[in-house]
């Protein structure tokens, strides 16, 4: 899926029990989430597994 995104659309994978600092930076209580951060911003969060349409909106939206 992340090769289907425009350029400035990046993807990280965070394993949480080796970052667990960055974990709670974030304030991740739940995996799988995918947190959406513009400009240094929290702009939303889906938490649980997901459907490949409701990412594409997530990150569309």
């Amino acid at each position: 899926m992340a090769a289907k995104q425009p350029a400035h659309v990046i993807f990280f994978k965070v394993d949480v029990d080796e970052n667990p600092e960055l974990a709670r930076q974030y304030d991740v209580q739940a995996i799988p989430a995918m947190i959406k951060i513009e400009n240094g911003e929290d702009k939303g969060r889906l938490i649980g597994y997901r459907s490949e349409s409701e990412i594409q909106q997530f990150i569309n939206g």
